[in-house]
């Protein structure tokens, strides 16, 4: 089982896009290909936990929770 898996998704939109992110590896997909506010602690914060969670290093709840900061952060409509 991959550690990084969420136990909910999250509703995130970007620009016209909405995705359903499942886990930490989809998170940092987005954050790297897709994100509109590429600085700042939030962001980097789940750049790091995402990468702790695919690694099995920090549970996927961390990458989760560091993921939405960063969304808000971002002022992008997510629904956690």
């Amino acid at each position: 089982m991959d550690s990084s898996l969420w136990n909910k998704p999250v509703l995130i939109v970007i620009g016209t896009t909405t995705h359903w992110v499942k886990n930490a590896r989809e998170a940092a997909w987005l954050l790297a290909d897709q994100w509109p506010v590429v600085s700042g602690k939030p962001f980097i914060g789940a750049l790091q936990a995402c990468a702790a969670a695919i690694e099995g290093r920090s549970p996927a709840a961390f990458a989760r929770l560091a993921f939405v900061a960063a969304a808000r952060h971002a002022n992008l409509r997510v629904e956690p």
